[in-house]
């Protein structure tokens, strides 16, 4: 039933400890509990407690839990404004703002099927749904906001109150699972920005084709859509501004507390000895930070005098005349898969490497392998068998068979 706004608000201004104390309770509260309150706050010089107790049911300012309920509930759109006039408010979550997406994206279809059918109706609704949801969106950022400057200045002043731990958790609480997601939703390049621009073109299809004629509606939602794209990133980014570094800080206070805790666990488990081995510094190895004795200089500079000279390098001035035994080895290489090709097919690689070359060593005999195997122009076999001894000049070869086909 519909309540006289000013007998609601009278009644708001004249007991406002008490409102303010019922919103402050966590959860529903009880017919006796409520009662309590009522003496606790109010004035029964003025106003007798089972009177308000009756203006609360009345003004709908109290609603039952359930049909029957003893247990009551303050009424959601006055918490929400006792919220506000306090500047206190609850983070919103990613997931009410992608709920939030979904319903502008679910309308914008709608804006659109209406365009191409020509129904202005179904326009209209989809554009007052739009209009709703868009302030709805803004006021949750803003609360989140709120929330977090509120957390923040809760830290600054409970430091001696609060435990490290309490402290670091309720922070990146707010950090991880609300600012940071936020932010990966309402960037530039996010999904809700993406749904934005979308919607912005929708509405201007609808008015340019003359379906949506309201002109004020319309550039009341374009308004609140820039509105959002820039307010939206903006108040999550001084939110994160706020947060980051006390995050930082707790963040390595925990794990200095942590590091501590393991140290100490250790410390319990190990002796003494392996400690000592394990984790104190030796002082054999500790550097000294102090200037050194004359005597410490004078036998430096002694053994520097007496230690026998070294002869400068020679440097040879004639080239030789031999050619270097790595580019004889490195011409024989790059030649090895043309050598291969005219005695192609190969059955068995190995050993043909082997008997053609009886004059090269082990170490030879694997880089010609490895040259012929990795040519892209040759089609080399594996076969699945034992591997087979081959000798060289100077060891042996354990290899599988392998062979190449003629292309």
């Amino acid at each position: 039933m519909p309540i006289a706004p000013k007998r609601f608000f009278d009644f708001c201004a004249s007991h406002v400890p008490l409102l303010h104390a019922l919103a402050t309770r966590p959860g529903d509260v009880s017919e006796a509990q409520v009662r309590q309150l009522i003496r606790t706050h109010g004035d029964a010089a003025t106003e007798l407690p089972e009177t308000t107790w009756e203006r609360l049911l009345e003004l709908q300012i109290l609603s039952p839990l359930e049909e029957g309920s003893a247990h009551y509930v303050l009424a959601q759109p006055l918490l929400q404004l006792l919220n506000f006039l306090h500047d206190d408010a609850l983070p919103t979550s990613p997931e009410i703002i992608q709920g939030y997406t979904a319903a502008l994206e679910s309308a914008r279809k709608r804006i659109v099927s209406g365009t191409q059918a020509l129904d202005a109706l179904s326009v209209g609704l989809a554009a007052t749904e739009v209009d709703h949801t868009l302030r709805r969106m803004q006021e949750d950022l803003d609360a989140t906001h709120r929330a977090v400057l509120a957390e923040v200045a809760r830290y600054k002043a409970d430091r001696g109150s609060v435990s490290v731990r309490e402290r670091y958790q309720r922070i990146v609480r707010l950090m991880d699972q609300y600012v940071k997601p936020l932010v990966e939703i309402v960037r530039v390049d996010g999904p809700l920005v993406e749904t934005l621009n979308e919607l912005d073109g929708a509405l201007r299809a609808a008015r340019e084709s003359g379906v949506f004629v309201e002109l004020s509606a319309v550039l009341r939602n374009e308004r609140q859509l820039r509105a959002l794209r820039r307010r939206a990133i903006h108040t999550l980014n001084e939110s994160r501004k706020e947060l980051q570094p006390l995050y930082d800080v707790l963040r390595r206070s925990s794990a200095i507390a942590h590091g501590a805790t393991l140290a100490l666990s250790r410390l319990r488990h190990m002796k003494l000895d392996d400690w000592v081995a394990h984790y104190v510094p030796q002082a054999g190895r500790a550097p000294i930070e102090c200037p050194p004795t004359d005597i410490v200089l004078r036998r430096t500079i002694h053994h520097v005098a007496a230690h026998p000279p070294q002869p400068p390098p020679a440097l040879r001035m004639q080239e030789s005349q031999e050619t270097p035994a790595d580019y004889v080895r490195l011409l024989w290489l790059n030649a090895l898969p043309d050598a291969l090709r005219s005695d192609l097919p190969v059955k068995d690689l190995t050993e043909w490497m082997v008997s053609s070359y009886p004059d090269k060593g082990t170490a030879d005999a694997l880089l010609g392998l490895s040259k012929i195997l990795f040519d892209p122009a040759l089609d080399v076999t594996f076969k699945s068998s034992k591997p087979k001894a081959y000798r060289t000049r100077d060891g042996v070869l354990e290899a599988v068979t392998f062979s190449i086909r003629k292309p």
